[in-house]
């Protein structure tokens, strides 16, 4: 199997908790290829956000409300602002 080479320069102060963590490993290469492995297959903050969203959508139950009587006006309630209650009620009954 063919190989290839990748070279890193790391910073002894700002890298020094990854120098100090690679000295600690057995085979540097090893160690290298297993974490950027998990790093590509773990799921990030939003996929796992939307995999409980999904959940909960999906544990959702619809449940039916019986529609409210029809109020009734009170006397003397100008035309115009029944028309725009009316209208209203129309929007949000239709959607």
């Amino acid at each position: 199997m063919p190989t290839v080479r990748y070279s890193i320069s790391m910073d002894a102060i700002d890298d020094a908790d990854v120098i100090r963590w690679l000295d600690k490993q057995g085979t540097t290469s090893e160690a290298i290829r297993r974490a950027v492995r998990a790093y590509i297959n773990s799921p990030t903050q939003l996929e796992t956000k939307m995999d409980r969203l999904i959940e909960m959508v999906q544990k959702m139950k619809v449940v039916e409300v019986p529609e409210v009587e029809e109020a009734q006006t009170e006397e003397g309630e100008p035309a115009k602002a029944r028309a725009g209650l009316d209208a209203m009620k129309k929007k949000f009954r239709d959607g």
